[in-house]
């Protein structure tokens, strides 16, 4: 074989290797794709401390100073968050939870039906896909909202003197949702009994 026949083989043989690279990368590289949808996440809230009731039939309080504290710390948790949508009930006290937080972002806040947490889950789900949402809620509903959201409650119920909690549940397509308990603010404490 003569230098030149020689050469030739080799420039072949190296175009035909990187040809070969250039198809596993771009193979690797559209399969990852496939297997690595963007998650959305879903941060669920109970509202801050209350003020004290009024004792009115329509009482619907606002919050305390020490849940105007917690809607702060709850805007510091979520600073780096990208957040996207804010969802709050009908009730002073969610809405003005998730206040710092909309005014930090310039996302406003929407209202959503306290017991209809299928429909939330749905509509976040449709509108937010692979976005950042945050979900304020009641202690008798932020653990059926990680149900409706597909992920398992991390324990049977939020006490009433409960505000800490702060529950991350992740949404990825190929994967079953999963749910991050987290605490936020100052520690909440149980009552004198």
């Amino acid at each position: 074989m003569n230098k030149q026949t020689f050469s030739f083989l080799t420039l072949g043989a190296l175009m035909l290797c990187l040809g070969l690279l250039m198809s596993c990368s771009t193979q690797t590289a559209t399969s990852a794709s496939k297997t690595n949808p963007s998650e959305t996440t879903v941060y669920i809230v109970r509202h801050g401390e209350k003020a004290p009731p009024s004792g009115a039939m329509t009482d619907d309080p606002s919050l305390s100073e020490a849940g105007r504290t917690r809607a702060e710390a709850l805007r510091t948790q979520l600073a780096k968050a990208p957040v996207r949508g804010l969802y709050a009930t009908k009730y002073k006290r969610t809405q003005e939870t998730l206040q710092p937080l909309s005014q930090a972002t310039n996302v406003p806040v929407q209202i959503y039906e306290a017991s209809d947490f299928a429909g939330l889950a749905t509509k976040v789900k449709d509108a937010h896909a692979g976005q950042t949402v945050v979900v304020a809620g009641h202690s008798n509903t932020v653990l059926s909202l990680v149900e409706a959201f597909g992920a398992q409650k991390p324990f049977a119920a939020v006490a009433d003197h409960e505000y800490d909690y702060l529950f991350k549940v992740t949404l990825s397509p190929d994967k079953p949702a999963m749910v991050e308990v987290m605490k936020y603010g100052a520690v909440s404490i149980a009552p004198a009994k």
